[in-house]
């Protein structure tokens, strides 16, 4: 990763780092949040996350059932991050929606409520 000079660039590539929770939060906060950033995502006609993480959370990404790909790695042992891709589907915000225990109706509610709701007029949202 530290080397690497190929700059990964796209208007549809936001970054999202910093998944920070208190370690005496209930089980479907990350969830939430996960689901949070795929509403985001849907509404918003973002195709990728790119995101820095320690290796504790590639067992949490893959319980929500939303993995991303892996392009680099630093360090050794509990030291070692990674830069990951999150590549937007309706099959996952489905999928994390349920994991969550969020109906995506009240997710794209809580969108809305927001936001102002979904994207804006001309353009073309990823559909789910």
């Amino acid at each position: 990763m530290g080397s690497r000079s190929d700059a990964i660039s796209s208007p549809l590539i936001w970054e999202c780092t910093r998944f920070c929770l208190s370690r005496d939060v209930s089980g479907n906060v990350a969830g939430a949040l996960t689901l949070a950033g795929l509403e985001i995502m849907r509404n918003f006609n973002i195709a990728h996350f790119a995101g820095v993480f320690d290796r504790r959370m590639v067992r949490i990404y893959r319980s929500l059932g939303f993995s991303p790909d892996v392009i680099g790695t630093m360090g050794e042992g509990r030291d070692r991050i990674c830069l990951g891709l999150w590549d937007y589907s309706v099959e996952a915000y489905h999928r994390v929606a349920q994991k969550a225990g969020i109906q995506p109706e009240l997710s794209t509610l809580w969108f809305d409520r927001s936001f102002g709701g979904a994207v804006e007029p001309g353009s073309v949202a990823l559909t789910g």
